[in-house]
């Protein structure tokens, strides 16, 4: 996902912040059994 937002002209890209984004649902276990995860990027792009 970085590089893809690299490509297309991000600068400074980086994950912020990972979590469970299946928590509490019935593909709970489906989730943790792959790896599954959620992630909040921060990325900057000049005007």
């Amino acid at each position: 996902m970085i590089e893809a937002l690299q490509q297309i002209g991000f600068q400074d890209v980086r994950a912020c912040h990972f979590f469970n984004s299946f928590a509490g649902t019935t593909k709970e276990g489906v989730a943790r059994k792959y790896g599954v995860q959620g992630a909040n990027f921060i990325a900057y792009k000049a005007a």
